[in-house]
C-alpha cells in the first residue's frame, strides 16, 4: 500500500514539475527549464517502476486520472487566458497610482506643458545600467513618451559612448541629461518631473521674456539668499526662462521697451514724482505692472493705484480664524483663499496662499479698469487700523473697519486703444513677503507669485501648480536578484505548494 502511494505522489509530482516547466520557460532561465525537465522525468520514470505495468494500466483507468486529466486541461485553460490577459495589457497598459505623494502619476502642469509642445523633443539621458539612478529615471521618461509621441527619449551608457559623451560635454558631476528640440537645448544635472517639465518650457519657449524690477527704495532683491530676500522666486523665473533685471527709473526716465512687466517689490521709502510719472506712462501704454505693497509704509503710489482701480488701506489684516492657528499661521499671518474668478488663482482655489503682515486692497468703483480678486481672507478676519494695537495684544474690530472676506490681492484689465490695441495688465497685493525666500514655500505661494509674473509677462499657459520634486523608497536590485526574485515568487513556490497539497491529498485518499 505505501509503495502504491509513493508511487502516485511520484507520478503526480513528475506531472506537476513538467507542466510548470512552461513557466520556467517564460521566465527565461535554461538551467533551470533543463533541471526541471530532467527532474521531472526521473519523477514519472520512479513512479512507473514501482507501479508496475498493472499499476499503472489502473491509475490510467481510475477516476483520479480522469479527474488529473481534467484539473490539468483546465490548468491549461487559465493559464492560456493569463495570458491573453497579459498580453491585452501590454498592448494597452492601465496603472493604478496609489502611492501617498502619487509619485507615478504625472502633475496637471506637467501633461498640459507635454500637450502643447510645438515639435519633436529628444532626451538624451547618460545614466549607467548599474546606476542606481537608471531605473527612477527610465520610469518618468516612459511616463512622458507615453503622453505625448512627439516626446522621445534615449537611455545611453557613457561607457560605450564616449563620442556622444563628449560631444554632449557629459560628465558624472555635471549634465546628465540633455534636451535637444533641434537649435535650442536644455541640460540638466538630475531627472526629476519638476526639472524636467521646466526644460520643456524652456525648450517650447525659446524667447526669453525680460521683466525688470525697481531699486532705489528699500525694496527686495532677488539676489539676497536670505529670509527676506527673494532669491528663491528669481530661481523659480529663471527656470521659467524670464530674465529679471534690474531698473532705476530716476536713471532711464521710463520703462524700456523691451520689458515684458515691471515689478515693484515692497517699497519702504516714496517713489518720486519723476518715477511715479514714468510709471504711470508705462501702464497708459499698454503696460503691465506687478505691485506688492507692505503695511506701514508709504511708497508714494497711491496716485497709480487709483488710477488702477485699486486702494490700499493703511492697515493690516487680522485673522483670528482657529483653522488658520492648525496650519501654523498667526493672527497677522492669514490662510487665505485662492478665488476662482481669474485664471491666475483659480488652479489654487482648493490650495490656499499664505500672507504674512498683509494691508488691505478695495477695487475702486467708477473707473476704466476692471479689477477682480486674487485671493481673499476669511469672513472672520477684519484690517485693524490701529497697527500697533496688533502687538500689544489689543487688537479689535471697532467700527468702521473692513471685515472679512477683505481682498489682499487683485488683478486688473484695462485695454489700451491704439495701433495695434493693447491690454494694460496689472496684479496688486496687500504684501510682498509671501514670495521671499522664508515663506515661498507655504502652500501655494510659489505657484501664485509665478502665476502672477507669467500673466503679467503674456504666458497665460503657465497659469498652473507646477510640479513637486516627490520622493519614492525604492530599492536597487542587480539583474540576477530580480531573477531569483521573479523565479522565486512566480515558480519555486507556488510549484512547491502545489506538490505539498497534491501529496496531503493523495495520502488523506489512501487512507
Amino acid at each position: 500500500m505505501k509503495r502504491s502511494l509513493a508511487a502516485r505522489i511520484l507520478l503526480a509530482a513528475g506531472l506537476v514539475l513538467l507542466a510548470s516547466a512552461v513557466v520556467t520557460l517564460l521566465l527565461g532561465d535554461a538551467r533551470l527549464l533543463l533541471g526541471k525537465v530532467v527532474l521531472g522525468l526521473a519523477a514519472v520514470a520512479a513512479g512507473a517502476a514501482l507501479s508496475g505495468r498493472e499499476g499503472i494500466g489502473r491509475a490510467l483507468a481510475g477516476r483520479g486520472t480522469h479527474y488529473a486529466a481534467v484539473t490539468l486541461l483546465s490548468g491549461i485553460l487559465l493559464a492560456g487566458a493569463l495570458g491573453a490577459a497579459l498580453w491585452i495589457s501590454h498592448r494597452r497598459p492601465l496603472a493604478l497610482d496609489v502611492t501617498r505623494q502619487r509619485i507615478h502619476t504625472l502633475s496637471p502642469d506637467t501633461l498640459r506643458t507635454l500637450d502643447a509642445l510645438p515639435g519633436d523633443v529628444e532626451v538624451l539621458a547618460f545614466f549607467r545600467p548599474d546606476d542606481a539612478g537608471f531605473a527612477p529615471a527610465q520610469d518618468l521618461l516612459r511616463r512622458y513618451a507615453e503622453r505625448n509621441r512627439r516626446f522621445r527619449y534615449e537611455m545611453v551608457d557613457p561607457y560605450r559612448s564616449p563620442d556622444r559623451v563628449r560631444r554632449h560635454q557629459v560628465s558624472e558631476s555635471g549634465t546628465r541629461v540633455v534636451v535637444a528640440p533641434g537649435p535650442a537645448e536644455a541640460r540638466l544635472r538630475e531627472v526629476t518631473e519638476e526639472s524636467l517639465t521646466n526644460a520643456l518650457v524652456r525648450v517650447s519657449h525659446p524667447e526669453r521674456r525680460r521683466v525688470y524690477f525697481t531699486q532705489g527704495h528699500g525694496e527686495g532683491s532677488p539676489g539676497d539668499a536670505g529670509r527676506a530676500g527673494w532669491s528663491l522666486a528669481a530661481r523659480a523665473l529663471d527656470r521659467e526662462n524670464v530674465e529679471l533685471v534690474p531698473i532705476s527709473l530716476l536713471s532711464t526716465g521710463e520703462v524700456p521697451a523691451d520689458a515684458a512687466a515691471l515689478l515693484v517689490v515692497g517699497p519702504r521709502k516714496p517713489f518720486l514724482d519723476p518715477e511715479v510719472a514714468a510709471l504711470r506712462s508705462y501702464a497708459s501704454r499698454g503696460g503691465h505692472l506687478g505691485i506688492f505693497v507692505e503695511p506701514e509704509s508709504d511708497a508714494g503710489l497711491d496716485p497709480l493705484l487709483g488710477a488702477l482701480g485699486v486702494e490700499a488701506g493703511n492697515d493690516m489684516i487680522v485673522d483670528p480664524n482657529p483653522l488658520s492657528r492648525l496650519a501654523g499661521a498667526t493672527p497677522v499671518m492669514p490662510v487665505l483663499r485662492a478665488t476662482t474668478a481669474h485664471p491666475v488663482s483659480e488652479p489654487l482655489a482648493e490650495v490656499g496662499v499664505v500672507f504674512p503682515t498683509a494691508r488691505s486692497l478695495v477695487a475702486l468703483r467708477g473707473t476704466p479698469a476692471r479689477a477682480v480678486p486674487l485671493a481673499l481672507t476669511s469672513e472672520g478676519a477684519w484690517a485693524e487700523n490701529d497697527v500697533r494695537s496688533i502687538f500689544s495684544g489689543a487688537a479689535r474690530l471697532d467700527e468702521g473697519e473692513k471685515v472679512g472676506p477683505v481682498p489682499l490681492a487683485l488683478a486688473v484689465r484695462w485695454p489700451v486703444a491704439g495701433d495695434p490695441p493693447r491690454e494694460l495688465r496689472a496684479v496688486v497685493a496687500g504684501d510682498s513677503e509671501f514670495f521671499s525666500n522664508g515663506y515661498l514655500h507655504l502652500l501655494g505661494n510659489q505657484d501664485l507669485f509665478l502665476s502672477m509674473v507669467s500673466w503679467l509677462a503674456e504666458r497665460d499657459d503657465r497659469l498652473t501648480i507646477r510640479p513637486r520634486s516627490r520622493e519614492a523608497s525604492r530599492i536597487s536590485l542587480t539583474e540576477g536578484q530580480v531573477g531569483t526574485l521573479k523565479f522565486l515568487a512566480i515558480d519555486v513556490v507556488p510549484v512547491a505548494l502545489l506538490l505539498a497539497g497534491i501529496a496531503v491529498w493523495l495520502t488523506r485518499r489512501e487512507r
